[in-house]
């Protein structure tokens, strides 16, 4: 009988599940990829697991376990000295660092290898160790101390349309009840868009000490441990980014306490804690895919891996098909967290968000493998459609032109954009003859109350009644600018003025525009 190893419960590992139940996991290869379709896995300490290994490809392949540590590509190169001798193990090495292991599985059937996980925390390598292949195909199996789950779990849920965490406590709850499983979810099919969650349960805290947690959700989310705000990540965002904080804790009982709001589109709850004593535990039935590798659940491996663009310390420029931009996009992700996409076909400002700047794994092997959306949060369009950013207006009761979606103007000519020192880039076009330049600079931290300065420069005659249009939609004042996409983003600048649907300042020699997101978010405290 075959050693056979085994992880943790699919997708959905409950964290107090008991530890004498077998862990299994399904592990397939990638036809023609020299890949593990799982990339890692986690199981508790001692846990007795069960992998069963199934080879779709038209090669054979094996899974071998090794303890943590073991540097299996040495070990692989040690086994190819004899390989004489290592094709009749069916290229199994002999290394007492070997844990479990399968048979050489032929094409298109399968094998199971069980055993007992290490006591050991840590990170244990396994790898196809059939000549040549382990390079690409590895994979690791964390062995984790969960910590404990809710107990007492509540949900109220309350009807509502916010761009924002309203005070739930002015609000009377459309119905509200245990939940079963005690684990933060979504369940409610009823209510797809347009309400809120007000989640309390009871944690215990295994030691006195400092505590970690985790959320990201989609939209916005606000922890509370015993009363006290630990994480804060509001407004209207997809749930790409995972924020963390910190608290002590003395040994015991703890209420937490979730608030939620669900605006319109996708929607999804994640929460996590961990400590020095225990492992990233989810609290959530919704496990994040880019939970830490001790989060529990087999994490898939993409047939084209993620390949995420970061401004570390400098901006960068990706010039690409990105959704919502227009034709011929430019985006920019500046190391502060604001991130721009800027239209050389329409010489205007199309997306801004903050966080993440953008995957560009879909165009990394496919330029044509169609639009690419922003990686991060808060993702925002100033104006409704994608159009030229100057016009003579007759009347402001005239309405914006219309624009060619899919053609550039004739009065418009682009002349391409330059960097200056610190790679910041300065975009410019002629429009009636007059030079452009359009300039973005952004002012601290995008996740910290900053503000994204954009400069336009006009050389030249500039025509009479001409207008820049910086946002459209509706707008409601806010100290000296406006808010604009529903509330999501603050606007000031200078002459604006609200002219129908659209909110437009005269054009001159320097306008100088702000766009920042609502700080009012952060510092609220419901």
């Amino acid at each position: 009988m075959h050693r056979i190893l085994t992880p943790v419960i699919i997708a959905l590992f409950v964290a107090h599940a008991s530890a004498a139940e077998t862990q299994i996991i399904h592990i397939k290869t990638l036809q023609a990829k020299m890949r593990y379709d799982v990339k890692d896995f986690t199981v508790r300490a001692g846990a007795d697991v069960k992998i069963i290994f199934e080879n779709i490809d038209d090669m054979p392949h094996n899974l071998v376990l090794f303890d943590a540590g073991t540097d299996v590509l040495a070990v692989c190169a040690k086994n190819m000295e004899k390989p004489d001798e290592a094709l009749k193990r069916d290229w199994l090495p002999v290394d007492p660092r070997m844990l479990a292991h399968s048979k050489a599985v032929a094409p298109k059937t399968k094998d199971e290898i069980v055993f007992k996980a290490p006591n050991k925390s840590g990170v244990y390598p396994y790898v196809c160790t059939f000549p040549g292949h382990a390079a690409s195909m590895q994979g690791k199996m964390q062995v984790v101390t969960p910590g404990p789950g809710l107990t007492g779990l509540k949900f109220a849920l309350y009807e509502g349309n916010w761009p924002s965490l309203p005070d739930f406590s002015t609000l009377k709850p459309h119905r509200e009840g245990p939940i079963d499983d005690n684990l933060i979810q979504l369940k409610f099919d009823d209510y797809k868009n347009q309400y809120g969650m007000v989640y309390t349960g009871k944690l215990n805290a295994p030691k006195d000490g400092e505590y970690t947690f985790y959320i990201a959700g989609d939209d916005g989310l606000r922890l509370f441990i015993d009363g006290t705000k630990v994480i804060d990540h509001d407004g209207i965002h997809a749930s790409t980014e995972i924020k963390e904080g910190r608290i002590k804790l003395k040994a015991g009982e703890h209420d937490l306490r979730l608030l939620y709001f669900q605006g319109t589109g996708e929607s999804a709850v994640y929460v996590a804690w961990r400590s020095k004593d225990f492992t990233h535990t989810p609290l959530s039935k919704w496990v994040h895919p880019d939970a830490p590798i001790d989060s529990f659940g087999p994490k898939k491996a993409s047939p084209k891996a993620g390949l995420k663009l970061v401004a570390d310390t400098e901006p960068i420029i990706y010039r690409n098909f990105i959704t919502n931009a227009g034709g011929r996009a430019i985006g920019v992700g500046y190391p502060d967290g604001f991130n721009l996409a800027w239209s050389a076909e329409k010489m205007n400002l199309t997306l801004l968000w903050r966080g993440a700047f953008i995957d560009a794994s879909k165009h990394w092997s496919d330029r044509g493998g169609g639009d690419q959306a922003p990686l991060g949060q808060d993702v925002v369009r100033p104006t409704a459609d994608v159009a030229e950013p100057f016009a003579i207006l007759a009347s402001l009761d005239a309405g914006w032109p219309k624009s060619n979606p899919k053609q550039r103007s004739e009065e418009y000519s682009w002349k391409g954009y330059r960097l200056d020192e610190n790679r910041r880039p300065t975009f410019a076009y002629t429009w009636n003859n007059v030079k452009i330049t359009d300039r973005f600079d952004p002012e601290n931290d995008a996740t910290e109350g900053g503000k994204l300065v954009r400069t336009l420069k006009l050389t030249g005659s500039i025509p009479a009644n001409t207008y820049l249009r910086i946002a459209s939609g509706t707008f409601q004042p806010v100290g000296s600018g406006f808010t604009v996409a529903g509330g999501a983003l603050n606007v000031a600048a200078t002459g604006a003025k609200v002219a129908g649907a659209d909110l437009i300042v005269p054009a001159r020699a320097e306008i100088q525009i702000i766009y920042m997101w609502p700080g009012s978010r952060a510092q609220s405290s419901n």
